[in-house]
């Protein structure tokens, strides 16, 4: 393997829009109001440099008289600032709506902060201040509104959105499959918007479909197979996986499948592998179908999704190690960049490793078993969409319930005992030389490295 070019991450943003009504058993798109709102890059950018204090005038009345926006309107018509607006009903997404129908002017200057809080009292002033703060611009961009790839990403993740929903909406139409409103969900405390709820529950049907096909076709999983579905899953914009975030972004579309160390502690399965358990059976099944050759079983509590995001270089944190990766999908570039030998302790930071030292992996045509614990990275991609699954027991994987983990093997997972994780760590070569970038060195270590072999 040649060594690799300094990986430098596709910038893709996440989605999950704000969705609303069922519209005749389609998706509300991001059109009209009260049913998912799509405003101007420029108009959220104005909006979000408003302070309470930023003088405003409102024109006549232009709703209906008889909606209850006409009320609402007659409110906060009169008042003179953002804050005051806002405290008389005024919603952020009115700022924008009225704004680029220039229902309102802003007038350029602004109160002080002490005369906005005497005009709207402390906690009014305060309330306005709180949301007008988290006003990040449009759901689905994990850079900043104000960035220059601003308008550009958008774009790419708007036809990226469009393309998934009319796929989805398509496949519930022909499967039967009714979508639920935002209301619906709410009512049902369903956690999830209504545009990932529908391609998750398509995404799963899918699957059940597939393994159904599976098995009466007596044939293994293919890659075609799991990019079908991959392609239809509604991924979460995870903003905790900070240590795989390209600098300057907010979060990342990534879910984890089956049982890890919850944040909020203990141990547990995720929410999505209860909701839709034919999506993991399916992940597992290929797993077993296309395990590459080991001396001994290779095992796992969880899987890792990615979508369409490079993570910068990096060492997994709460993985015992061992892992499956494999990328899904018609991009170009994408491999794994891996350095091997970073197994010297104590670990030095991973940017002061050198380039040469690593590998690439190409994970899009075959199937790769490497230690997660050791430096990784994802080069540039282009040209299409790039999934990714990786297979990985989390630490402390014993922990976890008895009847938690029956359940997971009854998805498919191949679940580790002490026995077959020492086995399978013995599968990972132990090297113990790396090489340092020129000018560094390792850190709480008297002696220089030695030369990688």
């Amino acid at each position: 393997l040649k060594p690799s070019h300094q990986p430098q991450p596709r910038q893709t943003l996440p989605f999950c829009g704000a969705m609303g009504k069922n519209l005749g058993g389609k998706l509300a798109h991001r059109s009209r109001r009260g049913t998912g709102l799509k405003f101007k890059l420029e108009t959220y950018r104005t909006v979000s440099q408003f302070q309470p204090g930023t003088k405003i005038k409102y024109g006549p009345n232009p709703k209906s008289r008889t909606s209850k926006s006409w009320a609402r309107y007659e409110r906060y018509r009169k008042a003179a600032t953002v804050g005051e607006a806002l405290q008389l009903g005024s919603k952020l997404a009115d700022l924008c709506w009225e704004l680029e129908r220039g229902q309102y002017k802003v007038l350029g200057s602004a109160r002080s902060e002490k005369e906005e809080k005497s005009k709207l009292g402390p906690k009014a002033f305060e309330k306005a201040l709180k949301a007008l703060q988290s006003f990040n611009g449009p759901r689905g961009m994990p850079i900043h509104m104000h960035d220059e790839r601003a308008a550009a990403a958008l774009a790419v993740e708007e036809e990226w959105r469009d393309k998934k929903l009319t796929r989805v909406e398509q496949l519930a139409k022909e499967m039967g499959i009714r979508l639920e409103s935002a209301e619906e969900l709410e009512a049902q405390g369903i956690h999830e918007c209504s545009e990932m709820r529908a391609q998750r529950r398509v995404a799963d049907a899918v699957a059940e479909k597939k393994l159904k096909e599976i098995e009466k076709q007596g044939r293994q999983v293919t890659s075609e197979d799991l990019t079908e579905v991959l392609s239809l899953w509604g991924f979460a914009q995870n903003e905790g996986r900070v240590n795989v975030m390209p600098q300057g972004q907010k979060y990342v579309y990534s879910d984890t499948i089956g049982a890890i160390r919850r944040r909020t502690g203990g141990f547990g399965i995720t929410p999505p592998t209860k909701k839709y358990p034919n999506f993991p059976k399916l992940l597992c099944r290929w797993l077993r179908d296309n395990v590459p050759g080991l001396k001994t079983k290779f095992v796992c509590t969880a899987i890792n999704v990615n979508a369409n995001y490079a993570a910068k270089r990096h060492r997994d944190q709460n993985n015992e190690g061992p892992s499956v990766i494999r990328a899904f999908g018609d991009f170009k570039g994408g491999r794994l960049v891996y350095w091997p030998r970073d197994t010297v302790k104590p670990r030095c930071d991973v940017e002061t490793l050198r380039q040469e030292d690593s590998v690439l992996l190409d994970i899009k045509n075959s199937t790769a078993v490497f230690d997660g614990n050791r430096a990784h990275a994802v080069e540039a991609f282009h040209a299409g969409d790039r999934y990714s699954l990786v297979f990985f027991t989390a630490r402390g994987y014993g922990k976890v319930g008895a009847p938690q983990v029956q359940y997971l093997k009854k998805l498919g997972f191949p679940w580790p005992t002490a026995s077959t994780m020492r086995l399978l760590k013995a599968q990972m070569p132990k090297t113990t030389t790396m090489k340092l970038r020129a000018g560094v060195k390792a850190k709480a270590n008297k002696r220089a490295w030695v030369a990688g072999a």
